[in-house]
This record gives C-alpha cells, structure tokens and sequence, in this order.
C-alpha cells in the first residue's frame, strides 16, 4: 500500500512516541542510540548550531567520515533550516577548499578525515583559504561531543516550528556531490522530498522480510549510503553505521554484529568474501545484500552468490540526481531477473530515447539513453546556469546511461551514451567486448574505453586487472584469440594491463584516473609526440557534446 508522503520531513521519522521511541535505532563503536536519543541528539546540536549564528538558508559544509555524531549533525543542520553540504572526507586538501568555496559554504562541522590525519594543520589551513571564521567552525570528533553523556542530563530546548511543511520537505536541504568519475564533479541539490519518497513509495516491499539489524558499508557523504541508512531507520530497524576507516575494522565488525542485511558496493562484499576465515561462517547470517554501482560482471555475481551461501543479492541503480535512486531488484525477483537493474521506483516516469534522433523508442528490448521523471529528482545543480542543467525542456533528466525496459518492465543497462566508441564510422558499445573477456579467468576486471585515433576516429583499448601479476602479459595472445568471438572492428586496439585498478572513495572505478593512467600508456605504444595532448583536447571536447 502507499501512502502519499510528500510533506513528511526527515524528523517525521525520529521524533517518535510510546514504545517506538525507546527502540534501539542506531548502534556505533559499540554504543546504541534509541530515537529518543537521536530526537535529543539533534535537538542539542541544532542549539549548538544556531549559537554559532547558523541561520536558514545558510550553507554548512559537513566533513567528517561516518559516524553517529555524522548522522545527528547533517539532521541538525536541516532541522534550523539550512543547507548541509556533504564533503568526502578522503579528499585531498585542494580538493575539499575547491569544494567547499565553489558550494558558498559559511560555516564548517567537522569530524576526523584524511587531510588532516596526514597534516594536524589542514583544518586551519581549510577555514583560511575558504574564508571561515574560527567562530564558525563546531567539532563533532566525539572527544568533544560525548551524546552518552550529554543526554542524562539534558533537557530539550524548544526549536522554532516549521510552519510550511510542505514548503520545507521540497526545498533545499542537502547537496552532494557527484562522484565525478568521467567528470569534473557537480554539487546536486536535494530535498527531503525526494528522499523520503523514493522510501515510503518503494521500501515498503521490503519490510515485511528485512531482517531485524542492518550494517551500511557505505560512506554517508554518498547519496546511496544515506538513503539506505534513512530507509532501514524509517522501517524501524536497528541500523550499524560503520566508520569506514579499514577493510579490517569493516571485517570485524561485520562478524561482531552478524546483521541480516547489508548496503555497500560489490567490491566491498568481493573484499569481505576474500578476508580470513570468511570461509568457515561464509556469512550464513547474512540474508540480503543491496548493490548500490551494480556488478563488474556477471562472473563477479556468481562468485558473491556462491560465498555468501544463504544471502540474495538485490542490484541497485541510481544516480544522485535522482535523490538517488531509479530501480531496485526486490527479493521477490525472477533469478533471470538478477542480472538487470530491476524494477523502477512506482510513480516515477521512464523513457526510452534514441540519441540521435529524439524519439522515444517503442520497439521493444530496444537500447536508447534512459531519462527520468518525476518526485526523485534533484533540484538541480548549484549554480550552473540553464543549458548545463540535467534537465531538458519538457522535464527530463537524461541519464547519460543506455537501457531498454523488458518485457516484464526490469530495467536493462547496456552502456553509457559518452562511452559509445565511433571507429570507422560505427558506433561500438564497449559492454559488449567486456563481455567477450568474461571468458578469461585470469582477469578479475575490464574495462574497454575508447582514446582519439589520428586515422580510425578511436582506438579500442581494454584495460584488465589480473589476479595474479604476470611475468610477462603478452597482448597478442588475447587479440587473437578475440577473433574467435568478436568481428574484427570490434577487436581492441591495444591491452593494457594495470596490477591495480583506481577506486574513489565509494568503491567504484575511478575512470578518470583510470584514463590518465591508459594516457601514459598509449603515448608510449603510440609513440607520438603530440598524442596525448591531442587526446585529452578531443576527450574534453567529446564530453562538452
């Protein structure tokens, strides 16, 4: 059944009475929170917030890696009626000041993160080059806000009260950055509404079977990891946020807590799988795992289906401009269905596009660019003017990603738009040849991309990672060996072997890091002077269109 949420706020879903309140809702390091705790918790803060003069509208940037004290301050911050600006906090120290100059952040809530781990004076040289006072800066390292003990004394001081809620659970709230893995990153504008839609529209379907406890393996700064966070706490279910500081800290702890469910990307659960002694427990207790990023390939599901024995793996598929999330493979799914990226969120709109000639595609199992209408998307980016908006006149967020919808309406991803390689004058979906390479055992990752070429439009190069590093990697075997399956003009150009593949923060590929790496490679294979600038020119100028 559904319910029309569209002016529940993020406080509806903490701000609980009776029996429900006194209800273990949040466990870190250890410690558990009840709702109460959590109304409390952000209640103390947001005083705290409005001391330092936080007013509404205010943007507040929040850096700081996972935490309770994370959680209650990015609440707190929306409670006053201002803007929480969520930062990676494994950014290097450039990055974070381009960051939060380029969002007009005015005050700063911090926590631990990495710049300052590898420089003790980061955070004051943070504040000076973006121009924040000292005064405007609020610590939530639980040194200096201990919630355990600040709670057995405190009595709740009256905030003012939201008198347009509707208003309220539709504006601004939070921005987040995208990941900028092919990109220079954008700061997307969220709202409450988007978010608490996309849960009480669509994760209903999973509560009757949830089980009682929940782990993220997320980063909260990421859009994925915070919705599931919201969602697993609106069903009233215990969640463990886990700080995120080491595939060892994240092992023990997911052994200690021995939750029914989890959320985290396919190379975490690949990292789980591979630690010591996984395979004598092989995560019987582990019952759903959520996919936010989707698998490498189809080999790489089959290998997390067979460790964790008695767990389904549910893909998901989303952007952050869609608040973020567009389908979800529900336990109830056809195993045939494992593979898409399941069934779209209800009440949103989905519409097959030819990219070439604007027309909605009827045909069926036909590819076109995915667009996206409806309650999930963002407000826009901040402060991009109109045309680089992601939204087209009639509405529309255009993906940027390729996919049909099939006959029993899953969603099917076949590629990315600006992934599309053009050699000879045809277009050539690079999914296709990574398909091809599942053959091979040995490689545990590809991924095809396409770089200028003087002479054929683009070269084709496939980049692998390998599970063991080879004494020598000879390409030609492969390439011919690839004729076998694959017509000639779909056969790479070059293969490239990395002993390690780029990740960001949130476990996904790092293409652009990935692409600077195949750069250096391809000038020396290619062996011109001027390629490598030449292809950087004509990458930009293949994004920009």
């Amino acid at each position: 059944m559904k319910t029309d949420i569209d002016n529940y706020l993020f406080s509806d879903m903490y701000e609980l009475e009776g029996e429900d309140a006194q209800k273990a809702a949040i466990s870190f390091k250890g410690r558990k929170y009840t709702f109460e705790e959590i109304s409390l918790s952000v209640n103390y803060l947001a005083n705290k917030l409005l001391e330092i003069g936080v007013k509404e509208g205010d943007h507040v940037a929040l850096l700081s890696m996972n935490s309770y004290n994370w959680f209650i301050a990015f609440l707190a911050i929306i409670r006053v009626g201002a803007v929480a600006v969520l930062n990676n906090y494994i950014l290097r120290h450039n990055d974070l000041v381009n960051a939060i100059k380029n969002s007009d952040c005015t005050f700063l809530i911090h926590g631990k993160y990495i710049a300052e781990a590898k420089d003790p004076d980061d955070l004051e040289k943070l504040s000076k080059e973006c121009g924040i006072d000292e005064n405007r800066i609020l610590s939530i390292r639980e040194k200096d806000i201990i919630f355990k003990k600040i709670l057995k004394d405190y009595t709740p001081v009256p905030l003012k009260e939201i008198e347009d809620r509707e208003k309220e659970s539709k504006r601004t709230s939070h921005i987040i950055f995208t990941t900028g893995t092919t990109a220079a990153p954008k700061a997307v504008m969220l709202s409450q509404y988007g978010l608490m839609n996309i849960i009480y529209h669509n994760f209903y379907k999973l509560d009757d079977i949830a089980s009682p406890s929940f782990m993220c393996l997320l980063p909260m700064f990421h859009c994925f990891g915070l919705l599931v966070v919201m969602a697993f706490l609106s069903y009233k279910r215990l969640v463990y946020i886990n700080e995120m500081s080491s595939a060892l800290d994240m092992y023990k702890e997911f052994l200690k807590a021995r939750c029914g469910d989890y959320a985290s990307v396919s190379i975490i659960f690949d990292k789980l799988a591979k630690a010591p002694g996984f395979w004598i427990h092989k995560g019987r207790f582990v019952k759903h795992c959520i996919v936010g990023g989707g698998f490498t390939s189809d080999k790489q599901l089959k290998f997390l289906e067979k460790k964790y024995v008695n767990a389904q793996f549910l893909n998901g598929y989303g952007q952050t401009e869609c608040s973020p999330l567009i389908s979800l493979v529900y336990p109830d799914s056809p195993g045939k269905k494992k593979k898409t990226v399941g069934l779209p969120m209800d009440d949103i709109e989905i519409v097959i596009q030819d990219p070439n000639t604007k027309e909605v595609i009827t045909e069926e199992r036909r590819p076109g660019e995915i667009l996206i209408k409806g309650y999930v998307l963002c407000n826009g980016y901040y402060k991009l003017p109109k045309e680089k908006q992601p939204f087209d006149d009639n509405g529309y967020l255009h993906t940027g990603d390729l996919g049909y919808l099939d006959d029993d309406g899953y969603l099917n991803l076949t590629g990315r738009l600006k992934d599309i390689i053009i050699r000879k004058g045809e277009n050539i979906s690079p999914s296709e040849i990574e398909k091809a390479f599942e053959k091979y055992k040995e490689f545990t990752r590809v991924r095809v991309l396409g770089f200028p070429s003087l002479t054929d439009g683009e070269y084709i190069i496939a980049v692998v990672e390998m599970k063991r590093r080879p004494l020598v990697f000879n390409e030609s075997t492969y390439l011919n060996d690839l004729h076998s399956v694959l017509p000639s003009i779909k056969i790479p150009t070059h293969i490239i072997y990395l002993p390690k593949f780029p990740l960001n923060a949130n476990g996904k590929l790092d293409e652009r890091k990935l692409r600077e790496l195949c750069l250096d490679k391809m000038n020396k294979i290619v062996d011109h002077a001027l390629y490598r600038e030449t292809a950087r020119l004509l990458y930009k100028l293949k994004k920009q269109n």
